[in-house]
């Protein structure tokens, strides 16, 4: 499934693949973390540049049971 061309994909699809939000997508954009272009006031981000291609998805790196951010005070670790 991994595509190498050079295609871009609207903030929302990029976060989707991300497993994270819009807001995140445009901070990793800022920060020069990902690669994109805004057309008609909207930002695109470049596909091959969210580096899908063997990259752990959040759930294989969360513990089950676990959002991920309760800071270990919810007694689920």
């Amino acid at each position: 499934m991994c595509n190498t061309g050079t295609s871009f994909v609207p903030i929302a699809e990029a976060a989707r693949l991300l497993e994270t939000t819009e807001m995140r997508v445009l901070m990793m954009l800022k920060k020069s973390e990902l690669q994109g272009k805004v057309e008609d006031d909207a930002w695109y981000v470049d596909r091959s540049s969210l580096q899908l291609c063997d990259k752990p998805k959040a759930a294989d790196i969360v513990k089950p049971g676990c959002g991920g951010g309760c800071g270990s005070g919810c007694g689920g670790h």
